[in-house]
């Protein structure tokens, strides 16, 4: 047996496929599978959009069970132009799993509804392509937005046949769980598939315990009914054992730790850390100060011509203004500006200050800057306005840019990460591949690739008043090495650089740990 299925929400081999993390495992991880003797199939909804942006055609017509009938839909065979033969990527379209972005923020009162539902049919067609294709293989599901399979699985019987297929279900981020009502909404379990609700006698066995009304929840379906689960990194899979207590800010087993140790206790729990690619010769863009300047104006010039725009015309100023000043040290961060990855940096310290405010303000006395680039959510997108209208010597680019991204990893002094919770972490990892230091929190996959004092920093502590403390003094210690005892950073950097993390390392033991 040496085929994996894959079924995944995001696929960075095709263009308008990726929006975080596991874009880039679903990416990389079959390319080095192949090179260890195994095929892999990799299925995403299509969004409308993917198999008109790749290269593709249509591959077969499938009629599967959804919304009380019988309906139908397409497989279409995506070539992307960077790919290695024993790698097939479909994408499945329908109407109703339509629009962009790849994932909606739905309101307070109906989370998940839309991405529940797109993702709940995409799960019951899959479902049904798999009893087409030739055995055997190993199912491997993607986080909750693929694990409605284990509820068809194991209650609906048109989907008896799926019982045979051995199945890994990867966490790639286990606060994000896709939970929604069993009935009574139009993104509902009743909505989806009125016919098991012929016999109610299921829902106790599956109703979450943690709300008072009957709900689903995607993501304990996983870790419950599959074959093994596996988590991004060993740290993490050690974590998410423990309850969470965020009001500390510590983000650990969100509510499903007991279903997480009993996989534990069955033996079916693994952790194996991501990896990325290391190209020989691969051409890091290096630049001066001023050319990254450059470069960001470049990037930019488009949003400066939305109307009303008013914050990329300020952004572009104080670019301008900070071009020639050839600072010490520059920071940088490049992120997705949501609370997991930045909510430390405005809580206080012990100085009833936040991070954000002592950081820029041990900055701009030794003539640094810290460079953010990354969108978000609104809420934290504004922090970090607020914090470029108070303080000189930041600079916040609200968008996404390869090109921008790439310099940044590749030229910046110290790489900022202070994640809450990180699964594993891809950003650390690019930064060090780059040469550049990295301040990280010590949790998940940071605590795995980043010791501290050999190659980058690491803060921690049992509150979040410790951790800001923690994360303010690190950051300054890191600073006075780069700027006070240039041997000890070089020793930092080039350790930096030389770690590797291999996704033929992690394909080794996804075969032996999980699909053999």
């Amino acid at each position: 047996m040496n085929h994996v299925i894959m079924l995944a929400s995001e696929n960075d081999a095709l263009k308008g496929g990726k929006v975080g993390g596991v874009g880039d495992v679903v990416r990389d991880l079959p390319t080095a599978l192949a090179h260890l003797g195994w095929r892999t199939t990799i299925i995403t909804p299509s969004y409308g959009f993917l198999h008109k942006q790749n290269p593709s055609e249509r591959y077969c017509q499938i009629t599967f069970p959804f919304g009380g009938k019988e309906v139908k839909g397409e497989f279409w065979k995506v070539r992307p132009k960077s790919t290695c033969e024993s790698v097939t990527h479909l994408v499945f379209e329908h109407r109703e799993i339509r629009g962009e972005p790849i994932y909606f923020n739905d309101p307070p009162n109906h989370p998940f509804a839309q991405d529940s539902t797109k993702y709940a049919i995409f799960c019951s067609a899959v479902g049904q392509y798999l009893n087409q294709i030739p055995q055997p293989f190993v199912v491997h599901l993607h986080d909750w937005h693929a694990a409605t399979y284990f509820l068809l699985r194991e209650l609906h019987p048109a989907f008896a046949h799926l019982k045979s297929f051995k199945s890994v279900f990867t966490i790639h981020n286990l606060a994000i769980q896709g939970t929604r009502p069993m009935r009574g909404s139009y993104a509902s379990v009743e909505s989806w598939f009125p016919e098991l609700f012929l016999d109610k006698g299921w829902i106790s066995e599956w109703k979450d315990p943690r709300y008072n009304e009957p709900t689903f929840t995607p993501m304990t379906a996983g870790v419950r009914y599959a074959t093994k689960v596996h988590t991004v990194s060993p740290t993490y899979a050690e974590e998410i054992l423990k309850p969470s207590d965020r009001h500390n800010g510590l983000y650990l087993g969100e509510g499903l730790e007991g279903e997480l140790q009993g996989a534990k206790k069955e033996r079916r729990l693994y952790g194996i850390l991501n990896g990325i690619e290391y190209p020989a010769g691969r051409n890091v863009p290096r630049m001066s100060f001023q050319e990254l300047c450059e470069l960001i104006l470049r990037e930019i010039k488009p949003q400066i011509k939305q109307p009303g725009n008013q914050f990329f015309n300020e952004l572009t100023d104080r670019v301008e203004k900070l071009k020639d000043s050839q600072p010490s040290c520059i920071l940088t961060s490049v992120t997705r500006i949501v609370e997991q990855k930045v909510k430390l940096l405005f809580e206080p310290g012990s100085r009833e200050r936040s991070a954000m405010d002592e950081l820029l303000q041990t900055l701009k006395t030794v003539n640094g800057v810290y460079i953010v680039l990354g969108t978000g959510t609104p809420d934290y997108e504004e922090k970090l306005e607020q914090c470029f209208q108070h303080h000189d010597r930041f600079l916040f680019i609200k968008a996404y840019s390869e090109p921008l991204s790439a310099a940044l990893f590749a030229n910046g002094t110290m790489f900022m990460m202070p994640s809450s919770f990180e699964p594993c972490g891809i950003g650390q990892m690019v930064a060090m591949r780059d040469g550049q230091p990295c301040i990280v929190n010590t949790v998940g996959g940071l605590k795995d690739t980043v010791i501290d004092n050999v190659n980058g920093f690491r803060f921690s502590g049992a509150t979040l008043m410790d951790q800001v403390d923690n994360l303010i003094a690190v950051t300054r210690r890191a600073i006075t090495i780069f700027l006070e005892d240039k041997p000890q950073w070089e020793r930092v950097s080039k350790e930096a650089a030389r770690a590797r993390f291999t996704w033929e390392s992690s394909a080794k033991q996804y075969i032996d740990l999980l699909y053999s």
